[in-house]
């Protein structure tokens, strides 16, 4: 097992305690056009690799978009060692985290959290319990999360996300209660709540260390405006420097050029929710050219659609042409000129 301080694969490198603020991108994860489904590590790492260069804050590996629930532990440690290595071969210094680590059961959520550890991973993002509905009362959430927090090697990243744990709502005085644990680093809000998010940052002025991200950019000014510190945002996997860049200009207030952006993101965004997994990985490989079969998301999940394909094609095409344009300025996000 590994500890705080250290890099998972080999030592050398420290390990950050504090999530940084910035804008992260829960990955996809590309597939062979096998009939095993095989990871395509090569085509994750070239994935990887440009994301690093965009200058992203980090990178969240087996999260929801990676489509964790179907890959094996070994996989998981696979995808995590590929990041680790990629971004610290391209010098981009932003953190690697193991997503949706939880599990059904606490000892499962350390085990995976150990797993990550040791793959190379600085943060994990978890989940709580969900399948047992009812008895995920305040108290048993909180429980979840400290004791996990307590044994793992490195820092929890709190996942909120009602869509995915049987609509069960983690409300701003729970997560305010885990922001004191000294071993959990912050939260993803995909309850998409600006509210809740304002709230938070207004009463953890005496947790410095918690980061208080949300979980999309459609509503990016917004929640820059009530202090959110950034976004892990699946947009990001195609069109990165726009989404850091409207990030930094919103920095200084909704200038038109910021607003100008987000409107772009926002527009690009709702297309893809709307074309649900294999609809963001077919925006992926349009937007950073990688081969049509690598939107097949694992089955039994179907191929993404001829109408799903027009939709995206026509919706965001202005937001692709932007990152490209940004890409042949040499504009990179400011994780790498740290």
């Amino acid at each position: 097992m590994t500890t705080n301080g250290t890099n998972g694969t080999n030592g050398a490198s420290p390990r950050p305690k504090k999530l940084s603020p910035g804008v992260y991108c829960p990955t996809v994860t590309f597939f062979r056009a096998t009939p095993g489904q095989e990871l395509d590590l090569e085509l994750n790492a070239r994935h990887f690799e440009k994301l690093a260069r965009a200058g992203l804050h980090g990178i969240v590996v087996q999260g929801s978009t990676a489509e964790a629930v179907s890959l094996t532990p070994e996989e998981r440690k696979q995808l995590i060692s590929l990041a680790r290595d990629t971004w610290a071969n391209i010098g981009n210094p932003g953190a690697i985290i193991a997503g949706t680590v939880g599990a059904q059961s606490t000892g499962e959520a350390i085990r995976l959290a150990q797993d990550a550890a040791d793959a190379g991973a600085d943060f994990i993002l978890s989940l709580h319990p969900n399948y047992f509905p009812a008895a995920m009362t305040p108290e048993a959430i909180q429980g979840f999360f400290e004791d996990l927090a307590d044994a793992s090697p490195i820092p929890v990243i709190i996942y909120s996300y009602p869509g995915v744990t049987s609509g069960i709502v983690m409300d701003s005085d729970l997560i305010l209660r885990l922001s004191a644990h000294p071993n959990i680093a912050g939260v993803k809000h995909t309850d998409h709540d600006v509210g809740k998010m304002c709230r938070e940052m207004a009463s953890t002025k005496k947790s410095p260390d918690f980061t208080i991200l949300a979980g999309a950019s459609d509503y990016l000014l917004g929640f820059v405006a009530v202090g959110a510190q950034g976004t892990i945002t699946g947009t990001s996997n195609l069109a990165p420097r726009v989404c850091v860049k409207t990030w930094e200009l919103a920095q200084n207030g909704p200038s038109p050029e910021a607003t100008r952006l987000a409107g772009l993101i926002a527009r690009g965004e709702w297309t893809i929710a709307r074309g649900s997994i294999t609809g963001q990985k077919y925006a992926t490989i349009v937007a950073q050219g990688y081969p049509l079969e690598a939107a097949a998301a694992r089955k039994p999940i179907l191929p993404v659609s001829a109408a799903t394909r027009a939709h995206v094609d026509s919706e965001t095409a202005d937001l692709i042409a932007e990152e490209r344009k940004l890409e042949k300025e040499g504009y990179t996000g400011s994780a790498l000129s740290q």
